[in-house]
């Protein structure tokens, strides 16, 4: 596949500021959401409708809410299923985008209420739920389903997706251990023109679902024969698991981290659609929540996106009307008990929007899909919203990149075609640096990154009055360009396509398996196509961060990917390599939009969070190689090294590795006599399992030092394990300057027997290896002279053959 790749010029402001003006003329154009998940934005019958805004609250003085028929239900053991009949909504009738459905008094979605007359603890030994289903006959119609507890007032599910493994026009909302009673609102999302069928269903089955994720809390969960509890996993153990229902949660979506500067506390910011929940994790084992910063909006999103920047969060959200909050995060240190906090600062949006990038090299943000929950985008066209953040509590509007990028809202405000009539710069997501990549044309310049719906745009912002586009890159079946991020040498670009695996299974081919598509940005005015990466998985891929040259990929139904960047340019194959998974939603790995949204794998500990739609927040950590057991052992020789002073010995060294795993040492002596010098060589050896390897050890006594016996010590440590170390004495023994004696270096030759000249090698030295147990220090010596010969006689009994080892069990590191 080639793929198309064009350099588009930079439009005048003139031009912008007038497609702002005709945006304007259209604001009562059909509402539709940036984000792809709503299955929107194929359908003809879309394109060009016009609808009504919510009326105003004066027109809805005296009126009730909606009711479905009936308006209440029972399901019990007994009689496990009930319906009910939606309210009809004639053409032109709603645009109420957006709404929860969350206060009970709502006028807009229709209300049913179901009891469940089940006892609790029914579901201490068996498995199973309710399960709420609304279908109506025309895909080009959209409603959307909520479930709240009528007790706690909490949402325990929603579905705003319709299904897209099947295509048909229905939601779906499965309440695990349901008992007690319900409220079921339906919002009429988009409809022209129809009613829908509601129907409960309530399953039991005996036993315990191994499958199901868990209510409460886990802690080190290691991974285990493929498991950690519940949840598939390679090569990732499960530190810490805090279920959404405990921090009321109404649905999950983005997460990031903050590290204390002060004390080194590591905190996760989550997004959700009532608020943003905010933990201390330094200790992932017992995560601590300590509260949330609540969603103020009228109309609650589940989309929210955060970033960081000096200390301080910024949160957006697809939430009406929501802007830019800002959070100090130094508030939490200390904090002990969950409270709801306020903002410190406000940065007023049109309404919305849908996501947010940080340069913290600059100081600048990037504010992404400006009023993505509405029709009208905002001033920058939903492009790059750009602010100043350098005061983080006063932000500052610096300027638009308003240039290429995808249809957007701004679609649906001129009706028909997006990218002939549209003149929106919606920008996805991006990633914006100060570039150090090989482009030498615009390297310590600004650039930003963008995922823009129908191709990927990279952008110089340096000058965030004057941006200019510099690239762009049509691949081939482009779903939903929607994320990316640079190798941390700025050469390629890991990119996600949400909608993809999608598309191939809605033309009714056998669909394809999930895509990474890996760009070669090393020219940044002409991108293009590195090579795809196609997982065993076939679930959509969503967000992707690199750290140290992992990918982390947070693939929705089928959990975290970690993929090995290390062979990104391998010449023969060019790929990515699988290094290890956690599948955080153990119901299924289908071409969905549940389970993970989004990871953040930069803590300095190694703690990796992720964020799950409806379970909760993950804390892992990779599982280090595991050796096995490793273990070096040093042997010497039971004759000692023989040396005249004033000269120099050797003797050979030879070092066994114990262990189960191949490992490298790295060799030093020390214990060395004053004015001793001594070396080895070499001075690391690798050495397999079960083997051995050879060194040299060369020690120079100096002249004058006394006749007697000394000793030095030989060390052999483990590169791999620090821990694992050896070390043997080496025994020396000092003759007069001028003494005959066979092993001695550097002697005159008038001095030695006429065998040791004889056997002696270039240089002087004559070796005599000694005896080896299983790894041999083989001293350099002779027969002694006979008037030392009591002497040395007394030194070889003292100096037995010793050895010693170390050896240790090289296991994955703990959670501390």
């Amino acid at each position: 596949m080639r793929p198309v790749t064009t350099a588009i010029p930079g439009r005048s402001i003139a031009v912008a500021v007038a497609g702002c003006l005709l945006l304007a003329a259209f604001a009562a154009a059909t509402p539709a959401r940036a984000h792809p998940s709503k299955d929107d934005r194929d359908h003809p019958a879309r394109q060009g409708e016009r609808s009504i805004l919510p009326p105003a609250a004066g027109d809805l003085a005296g009126a009730a809410p909606r009711a479905a028929d009936p308006s209440q239900g029972r399901v019990s053991l007994e009689d496990r299923t009930e319906a009910w009949a939606g309210q009809h909504y004639p053409a032109g009738s709603t645009a109420f985008a957006g709404t929860t459905c969350r206060v009970p008094s709502d006028l807009v979605c229709d209300h049913f209420g179901l009891t469940v007359d089940v006892d609790p603890t029914h579901w201490e030994t068996n498995t199973g739920g309710v399960e709420f289903t609304i279908s109506w006959p025309d895909p080009a119609n959209d409603f959307d389903l909520h479930v709240f507890d009528r007790d706690t007032g909490k949402n325990v599910g929603s579905s705003i997706e319709i299904n897209p493994s099947t295509g048909v026009a229905e939601e779906r909302v499965f309440v695990p251990n349901a008992a007690g009673d319900y409220d079921v609102r339906v919002n009429p999302y988009q409809v022209v023109d129809s009613a829908y069928e509601g129907q409960v269903v309530l399953e039991s089955r005996e036993g315990l679902d191994p499958r199901a994720v868990p209510t409460e809390r886990l802690a080190d969960v290691p991974c285990v024969d493929g498991f950690a509890g519940p949840f598939e996993c390679d090569g990732i153990d499960l530190l810490g698991f805090v279920p959404a229902g405990e921090f009321d949660s109404a649905g999950i979506s983005d997460i990031w981290g903050w590290t204390d500067p002060d004390n080194g506390d590591e905190y996760v910011i989550m997004g959700k659609t009532n608020g943003t929940a905010f933990f201390r994790v330094t200790d992932p084992t017992a995560p601590e929540y300590l509260g949330e910063l609540p969603n103020a909006a009228l109309l609650q999103e589940v989309w929210h996106d955060v970033k960081v920047f000096e200390d301080h969060a910024f949160i957006v959200s697809e939430s009406e009307p929501h802007g830019m909050t800002v959070f100090d995060l130094t508030r939490l240190r200390g904090v002990e008990q969950a409270q709801e906090w306020d903002a410190d600062a406000f940065y007023p949006l049109n309404v919305a929007a849908h996501n947010i990038a940080i340069n913290e090299d600059t100081g600048f943000a990037y504010i992404l899909g400006g009023n993505a929950g509405i029709v009208a985008p905002d001033q920058c066209l939903s492009g790059l919203h750009m602010v100043d953040i350098n005061e983080p509590k006063t932000p500052i509007f610096a300027g638009c990149y308003l240039e290429e990028g995808g249809p957007g809202t701004a679609a649906r405000i001129v009706g028909g075609g997006a990218e002939d009539l549209s003149p929106a710069a919606y920008v996805h997501d991006t990633q914006c640096v100060i570039y150090r990549g090989p482009d030498t044309d615009h390297r310590g310049r600004e650039i930003c990154f963008n995922a823009a719906e129908t191709q990927i745009v990279i952008a110089d912002v340096t000058d965030k009055l004057l941006p200019e586009t510099l690239g762009t890159l049509s691949y081939d079946d482009v779903g939903y360009a929607h994320q990316g991020w640079l190798t941390e040498d700025h050469r390629f670009l890991i990119t996600n396509d949400e909608l993809d695996e999608l598309n191939a299974m809605r033309a009714g081919e056998p669909g394809m398996n999930t895509r990474t598509v890996v760009v070669d940005v090393t020219d940044l005015d002409a991108p293009k196509v590195h090579f795809e990466h196609f997982h065993d998985t076939i679930s959509p891929d969503h967000n992707n961060y690199v750290h140290e040259g992992l990918v982390y990929q947070s693939n929705y139904s089928s959990g975290l990917r970690v993929l090995d960047a290390a062979f990104i340019e391998d010449a023969d194959d060019p790929r990515l390599e699988p290094a290890a998974f956690f599948d955080t939603f153990p119901a299924h790995s289908e071409v969905t939009f549940d389970g993970t949204w989004s990871n953040y794998p930069y803590f300095d500990s190694g703690t990796i969070a992720v964020s799950g739609r409806a379970e909760g927040l993950f804390l892992l950590r990779l599982q280090e190689d595991d050796p096995g057991l490793l273990g070096v052992e040093i042997d010497r020789a039971e004759r000692p090294v023989v040396v005249p002073a004033g000269d120099r010995g050797t003797a050979d060294v030879t070092i066994r590795n114990v262990g189960d795993a191949d490992d490298s040492y790295q060799l030093e002596v020390t214990d060395l006599p004053d004015g001793w010098t001594a070396t080895v060589a070499p001075d690391e050896v690798a050495v397999a399992a079960g083997s051995d390897a050879p060194a040299t050890v060369t020690i120079d006594v100096p002249a004058g030092t006394e006749p007697g016996r000394s000793s030095v010590t030989v060390t052999a440590t483990s590169t791999t394990d620090p821990d694992v170390s050896a070390s043997a004495p080496v025994a020396v023994v000092v003759r007069r300057t001028g003494t005959s004696v066979a092993g001695t270096a550097g002697g005159p030759s008038a001095g030695r027997t006429p065998e040791a000249a004889a056997g002696s090698p270039a240089g002087g030295t004559t070796r005599a290896g000694g005896a080896v147990v299983s790894a041999s220090l083989a001293a350099h010596a002779g027969d002694p002279s006979p008037d030392h010969g009591p002497v040395l006689l007394a030194s070889l009994l003292l100096a037995g053959a010793v050895t010693t080892a170390g050896r240790r069990r090289r296991g994955r590191h703990g959670p501390s």
